[in-house]
């Protein structure tokens, strides 16, 4: 019931084009709520530079110790999902990587990792150049990622599809297929059935539909801009290209990545997809 007050009170001030206004208030109420735990939690991290609440507020949630305690789990998460400690040297990208949450845990739970991190916000990257060590960040600035074909071991990429056009997943998922090593393994998120109830009745019938729906806003990768993909149909863009490895519902599985679908995927070699075309003949 509040949820359903809370989604219709923030499509009014969308419908009166009050958005700004309705993040900045959202913005200094998180503000002061955290001030005083935020101040306490990183009295001991002392080596350990905190982003802006600003940035953190755009990227994650305003809380400190979740970013600090969630960002170690989710890096742990990412190495044992990735298999990563059976390689050598892996090389790993951050896709979406914001304020470096995650990756910047990687390099002291395996030393050998190399990491990278891309973001299309230059003044994010910026601050991550220079807040965080042992990590490469470069700045993406068209539907293409900045780096060479089967580099890397592994991409994931944590709210990151829920933010972008939905007509432009498929792109992405094209550009990880490239990327990627043979057998090279994605981690992805995607806004499930947990969060459906966001979307009023019109919005959940065109999602239905067509599979996937985005709530418009002029920014991409911007908060308010959210899309969602019914699971059937994330799939069906999947199998072309990838092997799913695992998959969590949100709905069924909150704690795996806060409620959004979770999915583990591996990129097919050639002769999986040539065996899979003849299959098909």
């Amino acid at each position: 019931m509040k949820a359903n007050i809370k989604q219709q009170a923030k499509q009014w001030m969308i419908s009166l084009g009050a958005t700004a206004l309705m993040n900045e208030l959202h913005f200094r109420f998180c503000q002061i709520w955290y001030f005083q735990k935020n101040k306490s939690y990183k009295l001991p991290l002392k080596r350990f530079v905190f982003p802006t609440d600003r940035a953190l507020f755009y990227t994650y949630q305003l809380d400190h110790q979740s970013y600090y305690e969630d960002g170690q789990l989710a890096a742990k998460e990412m190495i044992e999902w990735g298999q990563l400690t059976h390689i050598k040297t892996p090389v790993v990208l951050d896709w979406g990587c914001g304020t470096g949450r995650v990756i910047r845990h990687m390099p002291t739970l395996q030393k050998t990792i190399v990491c990278y991190a891309a973001d299309t916000d230059a003044s994010m990257i910026q601050w991550c150049k220079q807040s965080i060590e042992g990590v490469f960040f470069d700045i993406i600035t068209t539907n293409s990622l900045p780096y060479p074909s089967q580099y890397f071991h592994l991409v994931y990429g944590i709210s990151v599809l829920t933010h972008i056009p939905h007509e432009e997943t498929q792109i992405w998922l094209n550009e990880l297929y490239r990327v990627l090593q043979p057998n090279g393994i994605a981690i992805l998120s995607t806004h499930g059935t947990h969060f459906f109830h966001q979307l009023n009745q019109a919005q959940q019938n065109t999602l239905l539909k067509i599979g996937a729906y985005t709530t418009p806003f002029h920014q991409k990768g911007h908060r308010s801009m959210t899309t969602y993909h019914e699971q059937h149909y994330f799939k069906s863009l999947l199998t072309p290209q990838f092997n799913i490895l695992n998959t969590w519902e949100g709905q069924l599985f909150p704690q795996k990545m806060g409620g959004q679908d979770c999915w583990v995927i591996q990129k097919k070699s050639r002769l999986q997809d040539v065996t899979g075309m003849t299959d098909n003949l």
